[in-house]
């Protein structure tokens, strides 16, 4: 499929674009342009990392952790890191005394239940899930730009989610089974229907999934020309596929140039990198864009450099 940068996007107008690809890619160089190129466009657009390791406020040069912070340099652009422990905080506002009400139901618990479970293994990466649903859903930005964590932490949001869906139906299952002898031992501590919770967290996980396969959720698979990068691509495109997800395009990032080719260590690492070039061409070239973004002479930090990659990726 012919398409050498990313102007096909003006034309399809998508909710959300993902970045994915393994650490050290270019993921979120790639998201920032994408995002200042739609706010440039007159969008409301929100930038969203959930990389556990993030670097958006280094390439913004703006500290955008923890909350929506909007970027003066780029009108209509908002952006934010979500880091673990704001994460978690979030969780607690949103799920902590409901999360009470249903385990207090089942168990003569108090309300430090609530730290307990947070800190459970997933539920940071269940919660960012929900987080990015709610912005969806609240319909306050024309497009989610979302940079996400590297390759193994992406797919395991979505494992996780599927398999908190799949459990909340056989929790209420087996809550009706026992419910009888759970109301004598819990004495109506509960406020509000346990099942009726555990209902509506099952419809919630249901509506994040129906989310991430909507057709106006797209994906861009970020890589460069190395034998690990095109290894990693290959294995996130075929998972992102098995949970419906469109993969919409891939970008080889850090490619050397035939012009900046000029000394022997660069035309021999040039070689190098054709050999994978052509591989992932040939690999997704008949079914989606594959787009080369050049190594840059400059360090690609600061709106205006952004910028300057923006003017290559949508010439």
């Amino acid at each position: 499929m012919s398409g050498r940068d990313l102007r096909f996007l003006d034309e399809e107008k998508p909710k959300i674009v993902m970045f994915c690809g393994k650490g050290g890619v270019g993921k979120t160089t790639c998201a920032s342009t994408v995002a200042v190129h739609f706010a440039q466009l007159g969008l409301r657009t929100l930038l969203l990392s959930t990389d556990p390791a993030p670097s958006l406020s280094d390439m913004l040069e703006v500290d955008v952790s923890g909350d929506i912070t909007p970027i003066d340099a780029v009108p209509g652009l908002d952006a934010v890191e979500l880091d673990y422990d704001r994460v978690v905080d979030l969780w607690k506002e949103k799920f902590g005394e409901v999360v009470y009400e249903v385990i207090s139901s089942f168990l003569p618990v108090d309300e430090d239940i609530i730290d307990y479970v947070a800190g459970a293994p997933g539920i940071d990466e269940q919660f960012a899930l929900s987080y990015v649903y709610d912005i969806y859903r609240n319909g306050g930005y024309d497009i989610i730009v979302w940079d996400t964590a590297p390759a193994g932490g992406t797919l395991n949001l979505l494992k996780i989610e599927e398999t908190f869906y799949v459990h909340l139906g056989e929790a209420a299952k087996m809550y009706i089974r026992v419910k009888s002898a759970l109301d004598s031992l819990t004495q109506g501590r509960s406020k509000r229907d346990p099942l009726k919770i555990i209902a509506e967290w099952e419809q919630l996980a249901k509506d994040v999934l129906d989310m991430m396969r909507d057709e106006r959720t797209e994906a861009f698979l970020v890589t460069i020309p190395e034998a690990l990068g095109v290894n990693q691509t290959r294995r996130v495109a075929r998972d992102l596929e098995k949970f419906g997800i469109s993969v919409r395009g891939v970008i080889i990032n850090h490619v050397l140039t035939a012009e900046a080719a000029n000394s022997g260590f660069n035309k021999s690492r040039r070689e190098m990198q054709l050999k994978y070039v052509d591989e992932i061409e040939r690999t997704y070239s008949p079914t989606m864009p594959v787009v080369q973004l050049p190594l840059q002479a400059f360090e690609v930090k600061g709106v205006e450099a952004l910028k300057k990659v923006e003017r290559l990726l949508f010439p």
